[in-house]
Order: structure tokens, then sequence, then C-alpha cells
């Protein structure tokens, strides 16, 4: 009983500690991360078919800055019967990272979530896995 109220006990703390520990530097994931796949397909991607609309992500960068701000820059096409156009998606904001974890505060989108391990870059937004490479 002792030995498992001193597991608990610790546990709690290391939990605690990991949540209140201040963010981790930016420097070492500076750089620019392009999309590789969404949820596990690759590019192009089918973001949406809506019967005669459909929305193809072609590609997308995130570039992470030593200021802790990112910029986001990619290219869709909207093809709604024969009528193809193409968007150009720009979004900006700032980043926290604590260990693997990066936040995103985005202004077109929020707040988005993700891990970073060595040169991959994987967020989820929107129900969407995305997998950046640098």
């Amino acid at each position: 009983m002792r030995r498992t109220t001193l597991l608990i006990v610790s546990l709690v703390a290391a939990v605690f500690t990991l949540a209140c520990a201040p963010p981790t530097s930016p420097l070492g994931v500076v750089g620019t991360y392009a999309l590789q796949s969404v949820n596990g397909m690759p590019l192009p991607y089918l973001l949406q078919d809506a019967g005669a609309t459909k929305v193809h992500v072609l590609d997308d960068l995130i570039i992470l800055t030593s200021s802790s701000s990112f910029s986001e820059m990619g290219h869709k096409t909207l093809t709604t019967g024969s009528m193809v156009s193409l968007q150009v998606p720009i979004d900006a904001g700032t980043f926290e990272r604590r260990g693997n974890t990066i936040t995103l505060e985005s202004l077109l989108f929020g707040r988005w979530t993700g891990s970073i391990r060595g040169s991959t870059l994987t967020m989820v937004q929107q129900g969407f896995t995305l997998v950046y490479q640098k």
C-alpha cells in the first residue's frame, strides 16, 4: 500500500513538472518543412470531394523561425465542373515548443498541436494528420 501511494505521488509530481516546464528553445527546430503526406497518403491529396467540386492539396510549407514565429504557404486546386482555379492559402502566427510537442497559434486556424522528431514535423489539424519533412 505504501509503495503504491509513493508511486502515485511520484507520477503526479512528474506530470505536474512536465506540464509546468518552460518552453524548449525553438532553435533546434528552425527551418522550412515541406508537406509530404496527408492522412498517410502522398500529394496531391484529395481534400474534399463534394459532387462537382473537388479540392486537391498540391503542396504546403511551414517555416519556423528563431523568434518563435511561423509562416505557412501552400497550393490547392479547386475544381468545379470543368473550371479549375489555383488557390494559394497563406497563414502566420507564433509557435511554442515543449520537448517534442509543438503548438502553433495560427491567425486563421487558432491553436493546433503536433510533434517534432528530428526533421519530421507531424501536425494534426481539423481531423487531418499532416506530415512535413525538413
